[in-house]
């Protein structure tokens, strides 16, 4: 490693420190002097070159990557019709070798590199350390690579190139990678972070159930289902985490302030604010509260919320019943109040009011929401009068999630009584009751219907579509709904299903696996493209 990449890394690693061990009191190494074995002197320099890919889990921007990725999908919608966001599902932006905006390969690839650079750096420089803390370092590295391949592998079907060793600069041509050679190595480095990383930790450290559950979330997408399986019971076997009481509450955690009780959070990115704080509010608070309101949930995702029927039982939500068209947001399942704003929902110290002429009202164009919703949940409600930076937590990997991957790779086993027993311990936590074993189908229904509530704005929706592969069917061809809300005179509300988007998104076939980029075929004489983009 060259002495200026070192001082580099020193500098990024520093800045990381505060966010990910800001619990921990460790003094760096000061010197103004960084040559390639600095970071291998004592056991400091280590740890601290190590948090500088901690990164990879979360941002301190306020474009999360939850909130970024759901914005493709059928959940969010963003605000301006001209984000790239919304045009890439419009024909007016197709998707080209040359175009994507979810390309991630020179991002993916150069964080693999740098993480070879490391292992190779611990191998060769590393050898002074006691045995336990070498296998615990490299098992962090090779987590983090592991989930670089993984971001990669979910959007060119695996088809990559597989560095599995510091590669040599000058060699430009690399023959990528089949399906299967990328999910063995992911699963690889995820076997070896799994043995040798320890099973509980500082908060946001990684852990032994983290590589697990990694290991299962990779695996559900290889449609590798006994692998998956066994991963996630690992995780479940640990008998160190539990789903936290309240949905609601689990997301306005804070590092150090009322986490101490919270076991569902297996890996997570917490936020010491001010100086590392999670910028978020501004940009996607109400119209009302001053906010910038980049996104705004859909009617596709509200109106999969269940709502009380005359008996009492929760049923599907139907616009075509005119009970529910009357009054929407009564009486639906707790987790819509804690996860969508709505007109008349209570917000900090007011009442939202969407309705045309409120101060929350739809608008064309970020400043408001386009839909007649906001988000609530990922927001730090405490705050009044303005938007500093949130401590608040984002989580990488929950086990709710570890959950519904279980419960959906034994369903793919035909193990139905099991399926649906882990599927209801979510459902219930949520505030609904328990299914009857049924058909494999009504289990895959509710299933897509419970990662999309439970998961909102998490990130996993749109990958979630194109791995069962209705992507097309969801999105090509529609339009996102919204809901036009007017006040009458008498004070009482009359609310319409509107059409908030006034062109048709596109998804292709093809979509399902993303083309090899035009840059990587012009360097690389060894890489073909996918059959598919031919």
């Amino acid at each position: 490693m060259k002495k200026d990449s070192i001082k580099i890394l020193t500098g990024t690693i520093l800045g990381f420190i505060v966010l990910y061990l800001s619990s921990c009191s460790m003094e760096p190494e000061l010197t103004d002097q960084y040559t390639s074995e600095t970071p291998w002197r004592n056991e400091k320099n280590l740890e601290l070159y190590l948090n500088s890919f901690y990164g990879l889990l979360g941002t301190t921007s306020y474009y999360t990557p939850n909130v970024s990725d759901d914005g493709y999908s059928d959940v969010i919608k963003f605000n301006q019709e001209i984000d790239g966001h919304n045009l890439f599902v419009f024909n007016t932006n197709p998707v080209t070798p040359s175009n994507n905006p979810l390309d991630n390969w020179s991002w993916g690839h150069n964080w693999v590199i740098a993480c070879n650079r490391f292992i190779d750096g611990l191998h060769t420089h590393g050898g002074h350390f006691p045995e336990e803390v070498q296998l615990r370092a490299e098992a962090e590295a090779r987590f983090f690579r592991a989930h670089v391949y993984f971001m990669m592998a979910r959007r060119f079907g695996g088809r990559v190139v597989i560095h599995r060793d510091l590669p040599d600069m000058n060699i430009k041509d690399r023959k990528l990678s089949e399906s299967d050679e990328c999910w063995d190595f992911i699963a690889e480095d995820l076997d070896f972070a799994a043995e040798h990383l320890p099973l509980t930790a500082a908060k946001g450290k990684l852990v032994k159930g983290g590589a697990y559950g990694l290991k299962a979330r990779a695996m559900l997408y290889a449609k590798r289902w006994k692998t998956a399986s066994d991963a996630a019971k690992k995780v479940i076997d640990l008998n160190l985490y539990e789903l936290y009481p309240n949905y609601g509450d689990l997301f306005k955690m804070e590092r150090g302030k009322n986490d101490a009780n919270n076991k569902e959070s297996i890996l997570e990115v917490g936020y010491s604010a001010p100086d590392f704080g999670y910028s978020f509010d501004y940009f996607y608070s109400p119209k009302g509260d001053g906010g910038y309101a980049e996104v705004a949930p859909t009617e596709n995702l509200v109106m999969n919320y269940l709502i009380k029927d005359e008996s009492g039982e929760f049923v599907e939500f139907d616009w075509n019943n005119p009970a529910h068209a009357a009054d929407p947001y009564k009486n639906r399942e707790p987790r819509f109040y804690q996860t969508v704003l709505y007109n008349g929902a209570e917000w900090k110290d007011r009442v939202i009011e969407t309705f045309e002429g409120g101060r929350d009202a739809m608008t064309q164009g970020a400043g408001g929401t386009t839909t007649g919703y906001y988000l609530r949940k990922l927001f730090d409600e405490s705050q009044r009068g303005g938007f500093d930076r949130s401590g608040l937590t984002l989580y990488y990997l929950r086990y709710a999630e570890v959950l519904l991957i279980y419960a959906e790779a034994m369903a793919e086993q035909n193990d139905l009584e099991t399926a649906f027993s882990y599927l209801n311990e979510v459902r219930v936590r949520g505030g609904l009751k328990s299914l009857p074993v049924g058909s494999k189908n009504d289990f895959q229904r509710e299933l897509r219907r419970e990662r999309m509530i439970e998961l909102a704005f998490e990130g996993h929706r749109f990958w979630d579509l194109r791995r069962w592969g209705i992507a097309k069917s969801v999105l090509n061809g529609v339009s996102m709904k919204g809901v036009k809300t007017t006040k009458n005179q008498d004070g009482s509300f009359s609310y319409e299903l509107v059409d908030c988007e006034r062109k048709k998104r596109v998804y292709l076939d093809r979509y399902d696996t993303f083309p090899i980029p035009t840059s990587e075929l012009q360097k690389n004489q060894l890489a073909e493209q996918t059959d598919i983009w031919k």
